[in-house]
């Protein structure tokens, strides 16, 4: 019997090429005071936020999020939201706004629905060995930003471009646990949401920003709206509606109503001052609308205090 050598085989495994940037834009911790407050804003990249301690509340797309210790979160482009210290101690986080230019990675997080992850649902993963590297990394830079380390000042610019990479490195593998995550939790899979394209969050919100800041307008209308931003009436109304959950016309109808309010209840104006603020032709007509929209009149609904003034001699 003849024994023959066996021909090693080479395996080889290749990968595809990788060619991505990872964009890191206001990364910041932070201790915020009770009822401190950050007004309502939207990204045109992505939001990751961490609780540290405390309480608050994150108000994304109308919906309120109950946000506390150990809490994770991220804000996808595009959707309006803000958040209160909602606490009686402080609200104590780390947040950082980012992009990565692998269209997988944002088709996936822009697809899922906004929800937060807290450390004790992800105790088979390695979150909490990637947040021990981020504590370690913001002790270190508040250390190094207090307190002289004596290098020469090219050795310094070096120990930055080190620490830079570091917190790119931590961050990726953040992101990383949190894909695992997602994809463990098999309710993801019914709670996943269709994205809107950027293009349409934020020429829905150019809409609502030119409505803002022309109610005062009697010519106020959509053919308006549309004429002064380029687009045509249909894709006005269409895109404001698909983002907002509400038709342009009808959005000026409930800012006006909530603004004649506001002016009624907390300033001195006249009626027929208050009716040329908000756009309407005449002060008999704001009259009616106003009371189509209550069952009360403007003067009804004012104010004692406002309607019978006491007059100092």
């Amino acid at each position: 019997m003849i024994l023959r050598r066996r021909t090693p085989i080479a395996y080889k495994v290749s990968f595809p090429n990788i060619i991505s940037t990872l964009q890191l834009i206001g990364v910041h911790y932070r201790v915020a005071e009770p009822g401190w407050a950050y007004p309502d804003h939207h990204h045109k990249i992505f939001e990751l936020l961490y609780c540290y301690d405390g309480n608050s509340h994150q108000y994304v797309e109308g919906s309120s999020i109950a946000f506390g210790k150990g809490d994770w979160l991220i804000i996808p482009p595009g959707l309006r939201h803000y958040v209160v210290n909602s606490g009686l101690s402080n609200y104590i986080y780390f947040s950082f706004h980012f992009d990565i230019d692998d269209l997988k990675f944002r088709d996936w997080f822009q697809s899922q629905a906004v929800q937060k992850w807290n450390n004790q649902q992800m105790q088979h993963s390695g979150l909490n060995h990637q947040l021990e590297h981020l504590d370690e990394f913001i002790k270190n830079n508040i250390l190094a930003t207090t307190a002289s380390t004596g290098f020469p000042e090219e050795i310094e610019e070096m120990i930055l471009v080190k620490e830079r990479l570091r917190l790119q490195a931590i961050i990726l593998m953040i992101l990383t646990e949190l894909i695992d995550v997602q994809l463990s939790n098999s309710e993801n899979s019914n709670t996943a949401r269709k994205a809107n394209s950027l293009y349409e969050v934020e020429t829905a919100h150019q809409i609502e920003k030119y409505i803002a800041a022309n109610i005062h307008l009697p010519e106020l209308t959509v053919n308006l709206i549309a004429e002064q931003l380029c687009l045509s009436r249909v894709q006005c109304h269409k895109l404001f509606t698909k983002i907002y959950k509400i038709s342009p016309r009808q959005y000026i109808t409930n800012l006006r109503l909530k603004k004649s309010k506001h002016l009624l209840l907390h300033t001195d104006l006249k009626i027929q001052r208050i009716s040329e603020q908000l756009g309407f032709a005449s002060q008999s007509h704001f009259s009616r609308q106003f009371k189509r929209w209550t069952g009360v009149s403007p003067l009804n609904y004012r104010p004692k205090s406002y309607t019978n003034p006491i007059r100092k001699d």
